[in-house]
């Protein structure tokens, strides 16, 4: 199975591997309770039915311990413990939820390949595909080495109440490194995270925007502000002045709006504030009351934060984090009404991240 994914760069087509139904039985002597490795053949092979696109049958037989006498079952790869689906179906369910599908259009779906599942039992399967993505992802952290990290927050709905959770993302190749359930609000746990996370995968820059929690986390020079998000906030506040100035008829405090507005549209920009920006603020800098005032602590501010615009060569801005957000969280979370516990919420980023694959391939097995 394969589908188109995109990376906010170019269209990428990810081959997806899912698990297969074996045939036969492979001979298992070893008791599961006391380990004993005489079991006996308890009953002769039979043939179960199950629910999968290929396979109608597995074979299966009993096994019993002489030591202990535990009975157990054998049976052929590609079907869990107790399930009447196959492993490969569960796949085949887990993709069409993640590509849009309801859990009730995924069952109703279903019956076109001959087999059979209901919405409960798919919920049941994208949570718990969800948790074996987020344990795989977490485990391959230890060796994760970033040189910029981007950090985001975002609200989730959940049984009917809102809360926030942070996204972490290695810039340079738009990946998702973990999620946590914590709230920009909460400035010690943010501060106390991001500073943990820097460290545990050597981070040279921490890229975010302008909310005050990621204020003083790392020394100013390692902590840079997204471009974009700096000049689209500081471009509609000169333009909001400038309206402002025009409607009270002070010709000369719009015209120094346009040259606030000409000196952030400055290409290339420059790393340091232009001079024609210091200009600005000394016309104000002694203003105290009404539009005037406005202007000053604008002015004084993009004088502030000039210098700590990321001007990364690759990326100056922190999209990247707002993509993954967006492909892995926000997408599916506008076409549903919630998700019923933290749990899903932190479990289907995860799932949805690994499902766009590595190099091409994601393999299934890893997570069914």
């Amino acid at each position: 199975m394969v589908n188109k994914a995109t990376n906010g760069k170019e269209a990428v087509v990810v081959s997806y591997k899912l698990p297969s139904v074996g045939t036969d039985v492979k001979l298992d002597r070893r008791c599961p309770h006391c380990r004993c490795p005489s079991g006996n053949i308890h009953s002769a092979v039979r043939h179960r039915p199950i629910s999968d696109p290929k396979v109608p049958t597995i074979r299966q037989g009993r096994m019993k311990c002489p030591a202990c006498g535990t009975t157990w079952t054998l049976r052929a790869y590609g079907v869990g413990r107790g399930r009447q689906r196959s492993d490969r179906l569960i796949g085949i369910g887990v993709i069409l939820y993640m590509l849009g599908l309801s859990y009730r259009h995924v069952s109703q779906f279903l019956p076109c390949l001959d087999c059979r599942g209901g919405k409960s039992s798919i919920e049941r399967d994208v949570a718990g595909a969800g948790l074996n993505a987020q344990a795989y992802h977490r485990a391959a952290l230890k060796s994760l080495r970033v040189r910029v990290l981007g950090v985001d927050g975002t609200g989730a709905a959940m049984a009917g109440k809102n809360k926030g959770i942070l996204f972490f993302v290695d810039v340079d190749r738009t990946k998702l490194i973990c999620i946590e359930p914590i709230r920009e609000e909460d400035t010690r746990k943010v501060r106390l995270h991001v500073a943990k996370l820097m460290a545990a995968v050597g981070a040279e820059e921490l890229r975010s925007d302008e909310h005050s929690c990621y204020k003083g986390i790392v020394e100013e020079a390692a902590h840079r502000l997204c471009a974009t998000h700096w000049l689209k906030s500081k471009g509609k506040r000169a333009y909001d002045l400038r309206q402002r100035a025009i409607r009270e008829g002070r010709a000369l405090e719009a015209q120094s709006m346009d040259q606030l507005l000409a000196v952030l549209r400055l290409r290339p920009r420059p790393p340091t504030a232009p001079p024609e920006l210091e200009r600005l603020v000394s016309c104000y800098i002694t203003a105290r009351k009404g539009l005037l005032w406005e202007i000053n602590k604008l002015l004084q501010h993009v004088e502030r934060t000039w210098p700590q615009v990321s001007d990364d060569p690759l990326d100056a801005t922190n999209n990247a984090t707002e993509r993954v957000i967006g492909l892995t969280f926000k997408i599916r979370a506008k076409t549903m009404r919630g998700f019923k516990s933290e749990k899903k919420v932190l479990a289907h980023p995860y799932l949805a991240s690994f499902l766009r694959g590595q190099d091409g391939i994601c393999d299934l097995q890893k997570v069914i």
